[in-house]
């Protein structure tokens, strides 16, 4: 059975500046499609309206895509997996499929500045905005209530990224405009040659990068669309679209996966309204914890599949472990080799000590956070291997022991002579820390001055209940 869900919250930082959540998100499923859109608001003072901008988009998607699947032949959705970057008007390799998918775009960014000017219109600035939008931006948006529609620059108020994802008994499609991700999940491991059972389907647009993104309130916003299509054979068993309030918390691709796959688990354990109450209660812990962002998910999926191929994505989830534990253990063993090397050095040599027993205390100290780091990672996928069992039935898989490198790591230190621990300083000097306590940059969401915080810090390991919770690892 094909179900649906989607969910959108307030940003932690939102909370104090008073502004609304500018993100949304639409879900649905009925006889002939499902559908999924998430529409992210962009944060910066000028665009003081985005979070309507967002909802019109939405709105507008919707019936846009409706009229699509209702007057498009599948038999144009030819082949397994297409994908196509930005494409513009002077392409001539534009297949007839190619041309009502413009054809589409241009409709949205039309019936959406049409919403979004009645609604200047009809709605005059209230005390929020007057009190809160800087005044040049306030003397920008009367202005252009002055002008013709197409000569005014009312959209940049209204500007907001899109992201959908559509999906009939005999083929489906995605497009993009801004930043933000898109994961797809399937059955086997070589969906266009990938070689893990997730993928980015649509194609990425480099030109989304920190607080850089295109838009629909973008000039030339037609040739910015991005797209993918295929037909019956491809179908994924689920789709996760998340807006970058998301990305932004979990930084690399695979995090991300894992996050949607803890909420398949719930799907494939408790049902749909399960996993949609899971999702509510953790945006917002996601948004105060990592990126102080909106956050937005909408997901299609076929619920029997992902019961079927939970066991699948539990072996992905235990595999990046793997990954990140052997990487640890590595690590382990050079450091201890490294403190060797050091407290030898410092018990014979009495040249430099110091020095060397500056780099013998950031030793020790990173051979304590990466056995605590392995120590949860071992215990991670050891949980997994059970859970695997528990969904499948089979016999749990095989892990790795890690309990000689972890005491390893746990040797107790040699004593030094007093001379050379006298001089180790009790308080770390300023020294480059190791890149795993180095900040993360920080990626906000709107295409000119920021509104954000400080960087969000990405949640490193499930210490905690709430972290344990996210699936964070």
């Amino acid at each position: 059975m094909i179900n649906s869900i989607n969910v959108h919250c307030l940003g932690e930082s939102h909370k104090d500046s008073g502004k609304p959540c500018q993100d949304y998100s639409f879900s649905a499923v009925n006889d002939k499609m499902a559908m999924a859109v998430v529409c992210d608001g962009h944060g910066g003072d000028r665009y003081f309206r985005s979070d309507k901008g967002s909802r019109f988009a939405t709105e507008v998607i919707e019936e846009v895509v409706r009229d699509f699947v209702d007057h498009t032949d599948a038999k144009l959705f030819k082949g397994s997996y297409t994908a196509q970057g930005i494409v513009t008007d002077t392409d001539k390799k534009l297949t007839t499929l190619d041309m009502k998918f413009r054809q589409m775009f241009s409709a949205i960014i039309a019936l959406w500045n049409e919403r979004i000017d009645r609604h200047a219109h009809e709605n005059e600035l209230d005390e929020w905005e007057l009190e809160h939008v800087p005044g040049k931006y306030l003397d920008e948006f009367r202005q252009n209530l002055t002008l013709p529609m197409a000569e005014s620059t009312l959209n940049k108020q209204y500007g907001c990224t899109l992201m959908v994802y559509v999906q009939t008994p005999d083929y489906w499609f995605a497009f993009h405009l801004g930043d933000g991700k898109c994961l797809s999940f399937h059955k086997e491991v070589n969906f266009h040659g990938q070689k893990q059972i997730w993928d980015e389907p649509i194609p990425w647009d480099d030109r989304c990068f920190l607080n850089k993104t295109t838009s629909i309130c973008d000039s030339d916003a037609i040739n910015e669309f991005r797209y993918c299509y295929g037909n019956s054979t491809s179908i994924p068993v689920a789709v996760f679209l998340g807006s970058d309030g998301i990305d932004d918390t979990y930084g690399e691709m695979e995090n991300i996966a894992n996050f949607y796959v803890e909420i398949m688990k719930v799907i494939a354990k408790d049902g749909t309204n399960a996993a949609l109450q899971q999702l509510r209660d953790d945006l917002p812990i996601i948004s105060r914890i990592g990126s102080k962002d909106d956050a937005s998910v909408a997901a299609v999926f076929n619920d029997k599949e992902v019961r079927n191929c939970i066991g699948n994505f539990i072996k992905f989830q235990m595999a990046y472990m793997d990954t990140q534990a052997e990487e640890q253990a590595e690590r382990i063993k050079r450091l201890t080799q490294k403190r060797h090397k050091l407290e030898h050095q410092i018990s014979i040599w009495e040249a430099d000590r110091k020095r060397a027993a500056i780099e013998l205390d950031y030793a020790r100290k990173d051979l304590v956070k990466a056995s605590d780091r392995l120590e949860i990672l071992s215990g991670k996928i050891a949980f997994l291997a059970k859970e695997h069992q528990t969904f499948t039935g089979n016999d749990p898989l095989p892990t790795i022991d890690y309990s000689e490198i972890i005491e390893l790591a746990k040797e107790k230190p040699v004593t030094l002579p007093d001379t050379a621990e006298s001089q180790a300083p009790q308080t770390s000097p300023e020294i480059p820390e190791s890149p795993e306590n180095q900040e993360t940059p920080e990626s906000p969401d709107n295409p000119e001055s920021p509104d954000n915080p400080e960087p969000p810090e990405i949640p490193e390991s499930p210490v905690s209940p709430e972290s344990e919770a996210l699936g964070v690892v």
